[in-house]
């Protein structure tokens, strides 16, 4: 059970993180053309963001059970 907690609490931090990367770095056109949204992206680095995110989620997971961290208590009754 502890590991199945642990997957979901990295799922958690990874949805956060993520949308705190997407909006960096987004470049808009100057000029927009006929049937594309003003406000899409010319480049979104999706891939960068994914593996930043993944990379950082990792990390914290990883120093979140260094020190100790037990999420099994929230699913124990």
């Amino acid at each position: 059970m502890q590991i199945f907690s642990y997957f979901l609490f990295f799922v958690v931090i990874w949805w956060v993180l993520f949308f705190i990367f997407l909006p960096i770095k987004n470049e808009t056109p100057k000029e927009w053309q006929s049937g594309n949204a003003n406000s899409a992206p010319i480049k979104s680095y999706l891939l960068i963001k994914v593996i930043i995110t993944s990379v950082l989620s990792f990390l914290i997971l990883i120093t979140l059970i260094y020190f100790g961290l037990d999420l099994a208590f929230l699913f124990k009754q």
